[in-house]
């Protein structure tokens, strides 16, 4: 991407970077870390070397040091699988690193200025405050930023079988990174290679997420932002769900929180349909965990961030000392008696920046600032810290899943699916409540019609599966794994990565419609190897 080529041209490796990376390779750290560089401290003044062109030199992301917490700048929204490799590993070793406080990743949106740091002051967050029209970090009126999108679908499609297969498990390996654990592989082995991570991963997607470009946002926190907004658009593509567990988590959406919409299918609606969720509703689902009004707002947050205490010093008991020739009881583990007050003030932090969250917990009393802040000297309130919000929240994916619940979980096939909702969209309308009604199903209609049906179907079984008491997460990205695996392989994917055309625009389909893929066909991608 321009920003990118802009932003690549201005790093520098200096000679202790270079020996940290030739120790780590010593010391068992794959190749592909080589593909993520690291920074360095991050600040408006360390940025050489403009004015080369050196565009081999573009990394999909770059790491840099923010006091206390790593900034990951997403460069650009696809990943190649050696940059999610190394992205995997280096998430990995973070999250163990005591002497940090936070992960904190966000995409890097074009700014004239080509600075990689968010606004490090108050007054510069005033600045960046301007409308629509000024702002650098907008793209433009009714258009959002493409944030994350996992790996390039098209640009797999001449790949060899075991690079799109290293491509999928990179992806995988990735979501598991980010996510912060992992059960053991071999639970009877000695040698314990499970993972846990100590460091709350703060993903800050400030555009359009799709399929498995969601494994970035898989971590401790999501801030979403009013330009936030998630899509399932592999089917599309001839394509099913990436392997990053996504049959698993749509169809828990809410459970986490306690959320409304825990009772609703908001999961199959977002995986069937490609109906792209914005802020409100990945707040309101358990996509995102926190909302920001204020873009600018990022500012402070990664200041503060950067000052506050590592994990490793997070604590208000004081241990008590071992003394020389006092007696050690060997084979017992050491309690941490500060273990409930660690990354508590990172979450503390994440609440006073946000405007609400996923937990329906608004910060602060609303109608108690306003007041005081009209009786504030204006010059003494920023732009930033003015309350912008509403009591009432509301989310249009949580009201369409409540409309057609008895569609979405009484068929029981995806061919009843389609079928009620054609019968809805055919109805004559006599009100403005029923054309609202009427146009959502004929919107939901054409989307679910303009997907390669053999995806469709593959992804109501997925779901179905996901769902299921007994399922894991760990199977479900197995599972998604093979079957993506084996439609990256089939005519429907190979036609439209052939044809040039974008996602959505592509209707030369194996399949006219859902009713006409056998269940045969959906059985074999299913099938185990």
């Amino acid at each position: 991407s321009a920003a990118a080529a802009r932003i690549s041209t201005k790093l520098t490796t200096s000679a202790s970077t270079r020996l940290v990376v030739s120790e780590a390779l010593k010391a068992g750290a794959p190749k592909s870390v080589l593909a993520i560089p690291y920074a360095g401290p991050l600040s408006l003044d360390n940025h050489n070397g403009a004015g080369s062109k050196d565009l081999a030199r573009s990394p999909g992301a770059i790491i840099g040091q923010v006091g206390a917490t790593r900034r990951i700048s997403v460069l650009d929204p696809y990943l190649t699988c050696e940059e999610m490799e190394g992205l995997a590993y280096r998430i990995k070793m973070l999250g163990k690193n005591e002497s940090l406080n936070s992960i904190l990743l966000a995409n890097n949106v074009e700014r004239a200025s080509a600075d990689m740091v968010l606004p490090v002051s108050a007054l510069e967050v005033e600045r960046e405050n301007v409308s629509i029209l000024e702002d650098e970090t907008s793209p433009g009126y009714d258009k959002v930023w493409y944030a994350l999108g996992g790996y390039d679908a098209r640009a797999l499609h001449d790949a060899t079988s075991e690079e799109k297969r290293a491509t999928l498990e990179a992806i995988t390996t990735l979501a598991v990174s980010v996510k912060g654990g992992a059960p053991s592989k071999n639970p009877e082995s000695e040698e314990d290679d499970s993972y846990n991570s100590k460091i709350p991963f703060i993903s800050i997607p400030h555009g359009l997420i799709t399929d498995g470009g969601y494994a970035l946002a898989m971590g401790s926190y999501v801030l979403a932002t009013s330009d936030s907004r998630f899509r399932i658009e592999n089917p599309l593509r001839g394509l099913a769900l990436d392997p990053i567990g996504l049959s698993y988590f749509l169809p828990r959406l809410g459970w986490e929180f306690d959320q409304p919409s825990a009772d609703y299918p908001v999961g199959s609606i977002l995986a069937l349909t490609g109906y792209e969720a914005d802020a409100s509703d990945m707040v309101e689902t358990g996509l995102a965990t926190h909302f920001i009004d204020s873009f600018a707002k990022l500012g402070s947050l990664e200041r503060a961030l950067a000052q506050l205490d590592p994990y490793g010093q997070q604590r208000l008991h004081t241990e008590i000392p071992t003394f020389h020739g006092a007696k050690i009881k060997s084979g017992v583990k050491k309690v941490d008696v500060n273990m409930k007050y660690r990354n508590v003030a990172v979450a503390s932090l994440l609440d006073s920046v946000s405007t609400y969250n996923a937990g329906g917990q608004e910060v602060g009393d609303v109608n108690y600032l306003s007041k005081v802040q009209m009786n504030e000297d204006p010059s003494l309130v920023l732009d930033a810290d003015k309350t912008q919000m509403s009591r009432e929240r509301e989310s249009m994916l949580v009201n369409i899943a409540a409309t057609f619940q008895d569609v979405f979980e009484g068929e029981s096939s995806m061919e009843g699916i389609l079928e009620c909702m054609k019968e809805f969209a055919a109805k004559e309308a006599l009100d403005e409540e029923e054309l609202e009604f009427v146009d959502t199903a004929k919107d939901m209609v054409n989307r679910i019609e303009a997907q390669s049906p053999l995806a469709v179907q593959t992804v109501y079984r997925l779901m179905e599966m996901g769902k299921k008491k007994s399922a894991t997460l760990e199977e479900c990205m197995e599972r998604e794994k093979k079957v993506q695996l084996k439609l990256m392989g089939g005519e429907d994917y190979m036609n439209w990565a052939k044809s040039g055309v974008n996602a959505g625009e592509f209707e030369g389909w194996k399949h006219k419609s859902v009713a006409d893929v056998s269940s045969d066909e959906v059985e074999e991608l299913l099938a185990e190897e």
